[in-house]
């Protein structure tokens, strides 16, 4: 069975912002509540400082997002490891709005191991991620698993993804500069697993601000790339 058809560019779009948005959303992109800049850090990362309402802000923003047209399939980022996330009440605004793709953006996969597994231990992480994406599939919608380390991917599999998105960790972002080099191995890594264990998975890699160039990402096995 061949790899799944993606786009090859996808872009993150910010409902809320002052940023030009688009009258719909489409297939390739990935649509998040605004997300401040905190100092020193990526947007990715920003988006998992304590002090924002990621999922709250998100229910707000689809109040406002127009209905999905039919044929597409833009991805919505949830905050999948918050504790406080109402299943079901957000699977039923964005159900109203016909948009049935999500994705754990941004992730708390992003955190280094020893504060992983304290994360783990509270119930607010990875292992909680992957579980609200499991409710969400269960309702219908199609689920994408973002991944940040080699030993997220036999998880991820286990959910039969729409696809894989490869984000960074904070061990490769140095100064709010991305390690491509870092990044390219690590997608290069999930791509040998998924030839293992899930063939047609797309893989889409998160490539900063044009820190990776599309000919790199397709080298390291990346069906897709994510610019900002």
């Amino acid at each position: 069975m061949g790899i799944l058809q993606i786009p090859t560019a996808w872009n993150r779009i910010e409902v809320g912002t002052g940023r030009f948005t688009p009258g719909v959303y489409r297939t390739g992109d990935v649509v998040l509540p605004a997300i401040r800049h905190a100092p020193g850090l990526s947007l990715e990362l920003s988006g998992l400082m304590p002090n924002r309402d990621h999922n709250g802000d998100l229910l707000q923003a689809v109040e406002r997002m127009p209905h999905c047209p039919s044929g597409e399939c833009p991805v919505i980022g949830i905050l999948a490891a918050d504790p406080f996330l109402r299943i079901d009440q957000l699977a039923d605004r964005l159900a109203e709005k016909g948009y049935r793709n999500l994705a754990n953006l941004p992730s708390v996969t992003q955190y280094g191991g020893a504060f992983r597994t304290i994360l783990n231990d509270l119930d607010v992480g990875p292992a909680r991620e992957i579980k609200v994406l499991g409710e969400f599939a269960r309702l219908g919608f199609a689920v994408s698993v973002a991944v940040a380390h080699i030993d997220d991917v036999s998880v991820a599999f286990a959910l039969a993804p729409a696809c894989l998105f490869v984000v960074p960790s904070f061990d490769l972002w140095r100064d709010r500069t991305l390690d491509p080099d870092g990044l390219l191995a690590l997608c290069d890594q999930v791509a040998g697993r998924r030839r293992q264990a899930s063939p047609a998975t797309p893989i889409v890699l998160f490539a900063g601000r044009m820190a990776i160039s599309p000919t790199q990402a397709r080298d390291a096995g990346a069906d897709g790339i994510l610019f900002d």
